[in-house]
């Protein structure tokens, strides 16, 4: 029998120590005693109209997956009326963000390279060039006191339906005649003083900032309609024609030039640069803008360093080794506008920088070419200037 004691504590061994045996009436204590958490199969209920089981349903039932909503931009942008009435409205650099905005909207406006050139070419012009030419362009004294009417007016922006616009030879973007390159710019018109007097214009030489006054076809009793105010929608303006003076601002003298003959003179075989009397300087101030233009052109090469440019690609096109470029077919043949001009000009400049005034190479035998058509320069131009003889 085991006594009281015995039930009350653990027994010891031998050596003082509790033994890891428990007492068989601790163990019986404790089988009554399971964990409910432990048995399989037992859930906690709650009642059926508690207010936590209906917060979970709702929450369960809002939760639900759904289906992703759907943009419907691609979808109108794929049909063609809607995407040019959209595309009429909009900016080239709108519509190339709204093409870079997504991957679909991207495929729906331009799946092939044609389809973005065609909406560039229906699109209003965006008055780039309006924009350069008053940067680059200073009005004279001149205009400022007699207060002459300045006329430079964006297709997009002009109540007048006679501006031309053509897609661009480079961007295909819809350029207006007025944001496109023009050797001369005629923009301003001061109203004559008397009755039988003609009215003045003036404009610009490419984009110089020089003001040029600019004579009618009138000034020189030369017959033909006169020319009117192109403010009032009249008539003009009148790019490219007349003759142009020395510039307001300049102290030289240089005789007036006739704009038709200066447009047409064959580069490769003539200059601008050439005087036609000793007391005017070379080039004379009336020509230096479109002789700095001409100039660019040139580089001189060696026969070992011709570029393969020189000899294919565009050469294909030719039947001459010769250059016979002028200011006409460059600039005015072409449609371009004046921002890629400006793109083109300083292209221009910086390709072949170490052959402006010799080969490369350092050979003294090149010849002058002309980057327009890569032909030979044969005129005044393409000369190397002589070294006068140095007295010994």
């Amino acid at each position: 029998m085991e006594t009281k004691a015995e039930l009350q504590c653990p027994r010891q061994n031998g050596s003082g120590t509790r033994s890891s045996t428990t007492p068989r009436s601790v163990r019986r204590k404790y089988e009554h005693h399971h964990d409910t958490k432990s048995r399989p199969g037992t859930k906690r209920k709650r009642p059926a109209n508690s207010d936590v089981t209906s917060a979970c349903k709702k929450t369960r039932l809002d939760s639900a997956p759904t289906k992703p909503a759907v943009c419907l931009l691609p979808q109108v942008l794929q049909q063609y009326g809607l995407l040019i009435s959209i595309v009429l409205n909009l900016s080239p650099e709108d519509l190339l963000a709204l093409a870079l905005s997504a991957k679909a909207v991207h495929q729906a406006i331009a799946p092939r390279l044609r389809s973005l050139q065609n909406l560039l070419e229906r699109m209003r012009c965006p008055g780039w060039g309006v924009l350069i030419r008053r940067r680059g362009h200073q009005l004279s004294q001149y205009t400022d006191a007699n207060r002459c009417t300045q006329y430079v007016a964006c297709a997009s922006t002009s109540t007048s339906q006679r501006v031309e616009t053509r897609p661009c030879v480079a961007c295909r973007v819809n350029t207006c005649d007025e944001c496109r390159i023009h050797c001369v710019y005629q923009s301003i018109y001061q109203k004559p003083d008397e009755d039988d007097e003609l009215p003045n214009f003036s404009g610009f030489v490419m984009l110089d900032a020089l003001e040029v006054p600019i004579l009618s076809p009138n000034h020189l009793n030369i017959d033909g309609p006169p020319w009117q105010d192109p403010s009032k929608h009249e008539g003009g303006p009148y790019h490219d024609q007349g003759i142009i003076d020395v510039p307001f601002e300049e102290k030289d003298y240089g005789p007036p030039e006739d704009v038709k003959n200066v447009l047409g003179l064959d580069l490769g075989d003539s200059s601008l640069a050439v005087s036609v009397s000793s007391n005017v300087s070379s080039p004379s101030p009336v020509l230096r803008a479109l002789h700095v233009t001409a100039i660019k052109r040139r580089r001189w090469f060696c026969r070992n360093c011709l570029p393969l440019i020189a000899t294919t690609g565009k050469r294909a096109n030719t039947q001459h080794e010769s250059c016979y470029c002028t200011l006409r077919a460059r600039f005015l043949d072409r449609w371009l506008c004046l921002r890629c001009y400006v793109k083109e000009d300083d292209t221009a400049a910086k390709s072949f920088s170490n052959h402006k005034t010799s080969c490369g190479c350092g050979s003294g035998f090149g010849k002058a070419r002309c980057t327009w058509c890569w032909g030979e320069i044969m005129g005044p131009d393409g000369q190397r200037p002589t070294v006068p003889a140095v007295a010994t």
